[in-house]
């Protein structure tokens, strides 16, 4: 998990992109795979529900080794989101591949937020993920200032 009082520049999320971007598109595509894999599972199991089960038929013996190999997978795509966690992110949706990246701006923490297919990061919201509207960084923003937060004071320093 990221550390409570880790945050990050846009600078350093940037930088960090091609390695997230590396896993984020892994993330996307196993859990795509996983979610129509759970569902045909889910389907076969709901077609031969009123069959008896035997444990040593062949059907039962499959659907056994699809439930591990989902269950893999599964934890695969755990180990990835931590793998994010490890350089800072938080994979808020696996459909977009959406990770979100704590930040500071005016003193507030926030988050920066990144989706696979943007080139960098260009957006951050307040409250969570999917609560918040995601608003555009400004320019001093997005060019990487070492703290966030240049665009949103009414100072004219």
């Amino acid at each position: 998990m990221v550390a409570e009082d880790q945050v990050l520049t846009v600078a350093e999320v940037n930088s960090r992109l091609p390695l997230v971007r590396s896993i984020v598109r892994d993330i996307v595509g196993l859990h795509q795979d996983i979610t129509g894999r759970r569902e045909r599972f889910r389907s076969v199991r709901r077609r031969h529900a009123g069959s008896p089960a035997d444990d040593e038929s062949v059907y039962e013996q499959e659907m056994r080794q699809l439930e591990e190999e989902l269950a893999r997978d599964e934890d695969r795509l755990d180990s990835y989101s931590e793998e994010l966690s490890k350089i800072g992110g938080v994979l808020t949706d696996p459909v977009l591949g959406t990770v979100d990246f704590p930040t500071l701006m005016d003193g507030d923490r926030v988050w920066l937020c990144w989706q696979l297919d943007e080139p960098d990061v260009r957006f951050w919201h307040a409250g969570g993920c999917g609560e918040s509207e995601r608003l555009p960084l400004t320019e001093d923003e997005h060019n990487g200032c070492s703290t966030v937060g240049g665009g949103h004071s009414d100072s004219s320093s």
